[in-house]
C-alpha cells in the first residue's frame, strides 16, 4: 500500500486532474488506508478519501463518485453527512441503455447509497436487480459484498442479509480410488450411487468452483459431476502428467482413463505441485491437496463466498502422509464446513504402486528470500553503515522472533530464511518490512529509495549437508520458486506463492491476508506463477 501510493505521487497521477482514472485511483488509495487504521488516522485518511471522490463527482458526475463520497464520509464518522450525500446520488438519473457489468455497477451503487439511508428493503430490491445486469459477473458482485459488509460493520447491521446474493461455493473435494478391475467395484453400484450423491451435494451445496485431483473412482465421479453441472473444475496434480495417470489412473482399468482425458480436457485450469514423475514420496500427494485446498479457501475469499470440503470416505484412515482422512482432518483444523460422502468398499486389491528410487530427506518448509533493492548502486563508504545498520537491524529482527528460523543463510544483502510453519514465515516478513520501514535512512548517510522486498514459497524441500561447507543445506526445486519470486516484488513489499497465501488463509485468515497481485515474469525458462502480497489481517 505505501509503496503504491508512491509510485501514485512519483508518476504524478495525483496531478491529473483532467483523468477521471487518475482521481479515482487516488481516492481508492486514501480508502484503502483509511480501512487499514484506526482512530484519528482512520477519520483522516477516510475525510482525505471523500474529498477526492467528491473532486471526482463534481468534475465529471457519475453515481460512483458520489455513493464512494457519501460512504467514506460515513466511514470518516459523519454519519448524517454521508446520509445527505446519499440521498443526493440517489437523486442522480441512471444513465441509458447500460448493459451487463457497466449496469451491475451503476445499480449496485444505487443499492448502496440505499444502505447508507438505512433502507434495506430498497437496497435488497437493488441487489437484485443489479445482478440480474450480470449473473456471473462474480468478482463484481464480490467487491459489492466486501463494501455492504464493511458498512454492515460500521453501522452495526447485521450482515445476514448479504448471504442470498454471494457467489456460488468453493470445494476442495478428495476421496477413495476406486478399483474398477475387481468384481463388484462398479457392478454392484457403487461408481452409480457416488455419482447420485455427486449431483446432490454440488445442488445442494451450491457448487460452483472446485479444486481437487483427478485419480480413478471418486475424484474423477465427482469432476463429471462438477462438469455437468456447469461448474469450473480445477485440477491439482501432485506429479507429472504422465507419471500420475500412471500411478493413480491407468492400473484401475481403461474406463478411467478415457475419462480422466475428459476431464481433463474440461478443466479450468490445471496446476502441478511438482513436475517431477512420482518416486516413491507419498508427501508429494499430500501437498497437492494442500495446494488445494489452499485454493479453494483463496478463491472463496476473493469471491466473497463459502468454502468448503467434499469427502468420500470409508471411515478407514490409510497408512501413510497422505490419503482421504489426512485431508479431511487438514480441512478440520481450519474450522470450514465439511460434506462427507459415507461409501462402503472392499479392501483395495492393489498393492500400493512400485517404488523407483527411495527418497531423501525431505520436510515441509516455509522459506522466505529477501534483499534490498539499491544495494548494488551504494558507493563503497556507505557499505559499513549498511551491514551496520540495515543488515544489523534485520539480525536483531530475527533473533527476536517468536518462532525463528531452522535455517539462516545470507550474501551480501541477501538472506534466506526457513521456518517450520507457514505462520511463522510470514510473521517473520512482516516484522522484517516494518523494522525496515522504520529506519531512517538519510540519517544513515543511505538513500532513502533502499527498499525491502521478500519472496515467500511453502512446499517440501531436502535437507541435508553443504559438502564444501559441512553446514547444513535447505535445497530443492521447491527453493527455486521462493527464489523466482523475490526479484518481482515491488520495494517495501512482501509477495508470497499460492501455495504459502493457500496455508496462511486456510488457518491464519485472523492474523494475515493475501490479496492476488499477478504472476511472477518467467525467467530462465521458470514458468510464470501467481504472487500474493502479504500483510497483517
Amino acid at each position: 500500500m505505501d509503496f503504491a501510493r508512491a509510485e501514485y505521487v512519483r508518476l504524478g497521477l495525483d496531478r491529473a486532474g483532467d483523468d477521471p482514472d487518475a482521481i479515482a485511483l487516488g481516492a481508492r488509495l486514501l480508502k484503502d488506508v483509511a480501512l487499514a487504521a484506526r482512530g484519528p488516522r482512520r477519520a483522516a485518511f477516510a475525510r482525505a478519501s471523500t474529498r477526492r471522490y467528491q473532486s471526482l463527482f463534481q468534475r465529471f458526475g457519475g453515481l460512483y463518485g458520489a455513493v464512494n463520497a457519501a460512504t467514506m464520509t460515513l466511514v470518516a464518522g459523519d454519519r448524517q453527512g454521508g446520509q445527505a450525500l446519499a440521498t443526493a446520488a440517489l437523486a442522480i438519473p441512471p444513465p441509458v441503455g447500460l448493459t451487463g457489468e457497466a449496469a451491475y455497477y451503476e445499480t449496485a451503487s444505487r443499492a448502496e447509497a440505499s444502505f447508507l439511508l438505512g433502507d434495506l428493503d430498497a437496497a435488497r430490491e437493488a441487489m437484485d436487480r443489479a445482478q440480474a445486469c450480470a449473473p456471473r459477473a462474480f468478482a463484481a458482485h464480490a467487491s459489492t459484498l466486501r463494501q455492504l459488509e464493511m458498512l454492515c460493520r460500521e453501522t452495526g447491521v447485521d450482515p445476514a442479509w448479504l448471504s442470498a446474493f454471494r457467489p456460488p461455493a468453493c470445494a476442495h473435494f478428495t476421496g477413495h480410488i476406486l478399483d474398477a478391475t475387481r468384481e463388484g467395484a462398479l457392478s454392484g453400484g457403487l461408481d452409480s450411487n457416488l455419482r447420485r450423491e455427486a449431483d446432490r451435494v454440488v445442488r445442494e451445496q451450491g457448487i460452483g468452483f472446485a479444486y481437487g485431483g483427478l485419480a480413478a473412482g471418486a475424484d474423477i465421479v465427482f469432476a463429471e459431476a462438477l462438469l455437468e453441472a456447469g461448474a469450473e473444475l480445477h485440477l491439482v496434480l501432485p506429479v507429472n502428467r504422465e507419471s500420475f495417470v500412471a500411478v493413480s489412473v491407468a492400473p484401475f482399468g481403461p474406463d478411467w482413463i478415457q475419462r480422466f482425458e475428459h476431464c481433463f480436457a474440461h478443466a479450468a485450469s490445471v496446476r502441478y505441485a511438482s513436475q517431477d514423475p512420482y518416486v516413491g514420496d507419498e508427501q508429494v500427494f499430500a501437498y497437492a491437496s494442500q495446494i488445494a485446498m489452499g485454493c479453494a479457501v483463496l478463491r472463496a475469499q476473493t469471491l466473497a463466498t463459502e468454502a468448503v470440503q467434499v469427502g468420500v470416505w470409508d471411515g478407514h484412515p490409510a497408512a501413510g502422509p497422505a490419503g482421504v482422512a489426512v485431508d479431511l482432518a487438514y480441512w478440520a483444523k481450519g474450522g470450514r464446513r465439511q460434506e462427507i460422502i459415507t461409501v462402503r468398499r472392499p479392501p483395495p486389491s492393489h498393492a500400493p504402486p512400485p517404488r523407483v528410487g527411495q527418497p531423501g530427506s525431505r520436510a515441509m518448509k516455509a522459506m522466505l528470500f529477501a534483499d534490498v533493492k539499491g544495494f548494488g548502486s551504494l558507493r563503497d563508504d556507505q557499505i559499513p553503515a549498511f551491514f551496520e545498520t540495515v543488515m544489523g537491524r534485520m539480525a536483531e529482527v530475527v533473533e527476536g522472533l517468536d518462532a525463528g528460523p531452522r535455517h539462516v543463510e545470507t550474501w551480501g544483502d541477501g538472506l534466506f530464511l526457513v521456518f517450520d510453519q507457514p505462520i511463522d514465515a510470514a510473521l517473520a516478513a512482516l516484522a522484517l518490512q516494518e523494522a525496515h520501514r522504520a529506519l531512517d535512512l538519510r540519517a544513515l548517510g543511505l538513500p532513502r529509495g533502499l527498499g525491502l522486498r521478500i519472496g515467500g514459497h511453502y512446499g517440501p524441500v531436502h535437507l541435508g549437508a553443504n559438502p564444501l561447507t559441512r553446514t547444513p543445506a535447505v535445497i530443492g526445486a521447491h527453493v527455486v520458486v521462493a527464489a523466482r519470486i523475490e526479484p518481482d516484488v515491488a520495494p517495501g513489499s512482501a509477495c508470497v506463492s499460492e501455495a504459502l497465501a493457500g496455508a496462511l488463509a486456510t488457518f491464519h485468515g485472523d492474523r494475515v491476508r493475501c490479496g492476488y497481485v499477478g504472476r511472477t515474469q518467467g525467467r530462465k525458462g521458470f514458468p510464470a506463477t501467481p504472487i500474493f502480497n502479504l500483510a497483517r489481517a
